[in-house]
């Protein structure tokens, strides 16, 4: 519903079963290659898709996911959370206190600056592959500043584009021989369940409902990364 907690719920699940963390967040992975779709789907039905966007936005964070798996596998993961703890923070808090923010699509920006959204394609894609969660609230915020984009088209969008993050992902940490089949198969069956009613849900509800839930959840994956539980 929101793009921003799916990875702060399932992974710390799967530790607590007792996964190592490169497994858990495979798992994590491959459950989104099935559950992203549906829900771009529900978001962006009946919307103009920019297919051309789309497609090179996932191009160039393809790049940086396989940067991202390989520094997951030698990370100081504490670092990481802190220092995107921090970050999300500061985004829900600009979120909330700026009312129209991914409220109405805001049309007639100018191209050059459509094609600042790009730069930020490589780090996006870099994130999702180790972790991701508050992926969702970065994208917003990167295209509703350079495309004008309401939440519901942010939404659409990420986790079309994240598909293909997710999927390389999953077959980079599969070629380490992080995976286990018994269990995905569960993950993947629970998750996309979970999105086709959230998303409708969503989409039923409204940008309003998807922003408070944003600010709720991005909110609580930030103060969670901070203070490290």
């Amino acid at each position: 519903m929101s793009g921003g907690g799916a990875a702060m719920i399932a992974v710390p699940v799967f530790l607590m079963m007792g996964m190592s963390f490169p497994l858990a967040v495979a798992t994590q992975k491959i459950s989104a290659v099935f559950w992203c779709p549906p829900a771009a789907y529900t978001y962006l039905k009946g919307r103009k898709v920019n297919w051309r966007f789309m497609i090179l936005f996932a191009g160039i964070g393809l790049i940086g996911a396989y940067f991202g798996v390989d520094v997951l596998l030698g990370l100081n993961r504490r670092t990481l959370e802190i220092i995107v703890g921090i970050l999300i923070v500061l985004l829900v808090v600009h979120a909330f206190f700026k009312k129209d923010f991914g409220m109405v699509e805001i049309k007639g920006y100018p191209r050059w600056r459509q094609l600042l959204t790009y730069p930020f394609a490589f780090m996006l894609g870099f994130y999702e592959s180790f972790f991701g969660s508050g992926n969702g609230i970065a994208f917003a915020f990167t295209t509703y500043y350079t495309r004008g984009y309401d939440f519901m088209v942010m939404l659409g969008y990420y986790y079309a584009v994240a598909t293909a993050w997710v999927l390389f992902a999953a077959l980079l940490y599969f070629r380490h021989g992080y995976y286990d089949f018994h269990i995905m198969i569960f993950a993947i069956i629970g998750s996309t369940i979970g999105s086709i009613i959230g998303s409708r849900l969503g989409r039923y509800k409204g940008n309003q409902f998807i922003k408070t839930l944003f600010i709720i959840v991005g909110g609580i994956l930030g103060i969670k990364l901070l203070i490290g539980i």
